[in-house]
C-alpha cells in the first residue's frame, strides 16, 4: 500500500473513529470532532461515513449483503441522502462539539431499527450542527 492510498484509508478510518491505523500517537478525543468534519471532507461526508460505521457494525457490508464495500455504503448513503444532507450544509461553519454528538447517534443507532432517514437522530439537525449567523 502506498503513502498516499495509507494516508486516504487512514483519514478515512479516523473519521469513522476506528483506530486502525495508529503510528503510536492519536488525537485527543477532545480533537476527534474537529477531525471528523476536516478530514473526513466535511460534515456530511462525516454523517455518511458514520452511517456506514453503523451498518458495518450491523453487518450490512460485505459480499451479499446490503452494501458490498464501505465506499458502496458511503456513496451509496451520499445518494440517497443527499437533500437531507443538503438540508445540513453549514455556511457560517460546524460546531465541533454538536457534529461530535450526531456522529456517535449516528454510529450508535440500533441494528433493529430502520435507518432509511437522517431525520430520525434529533443530535444531527441543522439547528444542532450548524454555527449561528
Amino acid at each position: 500500500m502506498n503513502v498516499t492510498t495509507k494516508s486516504g484509508f487512514c483519514a478515512a478510518a479516523l473519521a469513522l473513529g476506528i483506530a486502525a491505523c495508529s503510528n503510536n500517537t492519536r488525537p485527543p478525543e477532545s480533537a476527534m470532532a474537529e477531525v471528523s468534519a476536516t478530514e473526513g471532507g466535511s460534515a456530511m461526508e462525516s454523517i455518511a461515513e458514520a452511517r456506514c460505521a453503523r451498518d458495518s457494525r450491523c453487518d450490512n457490508i460485505g459480499p451479499e449483503k446490503r452494501y458490498s464495500s464501505m465506499e458502496d455504503c458511503v456513496a451509496r448513503v451520499r445518494e440517497d441522502w443527499r437533500s437531507e444532507l443538503d438540508q445540513r450544509s453549514c455556511p457560517a461553519g460546524i460546531v465541533d462539539e454538536q457534529l461530535d454528538e450526531c456522529l456517535n447517534a449516528v454510529r450508535s443507532e440500533e441494528c433493529s431499527s430502520p435507518f432509511d432517514t437522517l431525520e430520525r437522530v434529533t443530535e444531527c439537525t441543522q439547528s444542532q450542527i450548524c454555527r449561528g449567523d
